[in-house]
């Protein structure tokens, strides 16, 4: 139930950013995750819009998640960098013939992390 990934098309603005998490990824992350769990973004204008900050802070309030805060500038210490490179590298080692096909490996690569 909750080993899918969500491909999104075109540029994301803070609208479809907040539609994603907010239908596919905190869903996602409840319910592996319960009862909360530790939400790490950085300083991307999509993850500080005021929009997208209201959620957090109320759902931050409900019990549901927490925080993390990134100074600007911050080194990348999130732990899903790992696992998106060895994704990438395993999907790259199998040379997609389309973005479709490249989606498919990413799906299957992701069930086996």
């Amino acid at each position: 139930k909750y080993n899918h990934l969500f491909k999104s098309e075109g540029r994301l603005n803070q609208h479809g950013y907040h539609c994603i998490l907010q239908r596919h990824t905190i869903p996602s992350c409840l319910g592996l995750l319960r009862p909360t769990f530790i939400l790490q973004q950085d300083n991307d204008p999509k993850h500080t819009s005021s929009l997208w900050k209201g959620y957090l802070t109320k759902k931050e309030s409900d019990g549901v998640l927490r925080q993390v805060i990134w100074p600007p500038q911050s080194p990348d210490l999130n732990p899903f960098q790992m696992i998106w490179d060895e994704m990438e590298r395993r999907v790259r080692a199998e040379g997609p013939k389309s973005a479709q096909h490249f989606c498919e490996l990413l799906q299957d690569c992701w069930k086996t992390i």
